[in-house]
């Protein structure tokens, strides 16, 4: 695809690990990639392919998956410790479900901003009582 165009080409879905990420910089595929959080395995991983991509002049856009307040604080703050000439956007998605799990508490969309908590962590926890119960407990 990259020889036959020069328009801007993203990778999304197909980007699910560090060697992905190597692989698109090699072979210079793409100018942006969708990082999706729990698609790559967790925010260290995510961070890991940010980083990667960010030494090959790549820019990113960072994605919750998930759309609650604690899926897109992980995205907020990989979004913010992101050098924002290469930082594109982060999406967040928790207006769009019908239980809040940390009720104004969170990052927090608004015309089209993410207002992110400030305290340490993430910023905030989530309301246990209606997270419900577990659905398994491991280590005690």
């Amino acid at each position: 695809l990259r020889s036959v165009t020069r328009s801007p080409i993203s990778v999304d879905e197909t980007l699910v690990s560090v060697n992905d990420m190597a692989t698109i910089a090699r072979e210079g595929i793409a100018e942006v990639a969708n990082i999706k959080i729990n698609r790559v395995g967790g925010l260290t991983k995510a961070r890991r392919i940010r980083d990667l991509a960010i030494a090959h002049g790549i820019q990113i856009y960072v994605m919750a998956t998930g759309g609650s307040a604690m899926a897109d604080a992980e995205a907020a703050a990989l979004a913010q410790s992101t050098p924002e000439e290469f930082r594109l956007g982060c999406w967040a998605c928790q207006d769009m479900l019908t239980v809040d799990v940390a009720p104004g508490r969170g990052p927090r969309s608004q015309n089209g901003d993410l207002f992110v908590p400030d305290q340490p962590g993430l910023g905030f926890a989530p309301d246990e009582k209606l997270l419900g119960d577990p659905v398994a407990v491991y280590g005690g």
